[in-house]
């Protein structure tokens, strides 16, 4: 005959309990579904002049793969969903897609290169916000420079808001790829076009 110390039944309860209320598997997020083929080698780079985008530069409290979500003065972490990287490699590897996407005569690459880029593009993203309300607002300053040309460079500071849901990571992840796509096409690019078809 085996007895069953009352202990030890309520440690097997407790046991079942937890099993019961396991926390739901852990996602990771990536800003773009589009694999990044932008970061081209060296050796592919022929005539085709180089515009190398700098790694995008955040506020340290940002720079995290916290996915995250503004009440008020809170800041909360979502639970279920992470970055798959810190946010700030992530931005970098979405701009650097959709500006190569946008020159394709130039090699749009956000690797090290042997020797100075034509072009360099730096971006610092000075706020990022998602509410729980759904309004998202990014502010950005961003500047190319130009290996050749003399006097300051090409500049300018952009501002985006957008609503949208944040019930779900999903969600908020949407959001912020959306801003992060805006503040890709305000890059004026553009203006390089008669100096890249060299």
């Amino acid at each position: 005959m085996t007895v069953t110390t009352q202990p030890a039944r309520v440690l097997s309860l407790i046991a079942l309990a937890l099993a019961g209320c396991a926390a739901p598997p852990l996602r990771l997020y990536t800003l773009s579904e589009t694999p990044d083929s932008a970061a081209s080698p060296v050796s592919t780079r022929g005539s085709l002049a180089v515009i190398r985008i700098d790694r995008v530069t955040l506020p340290p409290y940002l720079d995290t793969q916290d996915i995250l979500v503004r009440d008020g003065h809170v800041l909360n972490r979502s639970q279920t969903g992470r970055w798959a990287t810190r946010l700030s490699i992530a931005a970098t590897d979405l701009l650097t897609a959709r500006l190569a996407m946008r020159k394709a005569d130039a090699l749009v690459t956000d690797e090290p290169e042997i020797g100075a880029p034509d072009y360099e593009i730096r971006v610092h993203v000075s706020e990022l916000d998602v509410t729980s309300s759904g309004e998202a607002v990014m502010a950005a300053d961003w500047q190319i420079y130009s290996r050749t040309a003399e006097g300051v460079p090409i500049a300018n500071h952009t501002r985006i808001v957008r609503h949208g849901s944040v019930a779900t990571d999903e969600n908020v992840v949407e959001l912020e790829e959306a801003l992060f796509d805006e503040l890709a096409d305000s890059i004026d690019t553009t203006r390089l076009h008669s100096s890249l078809n060299r």
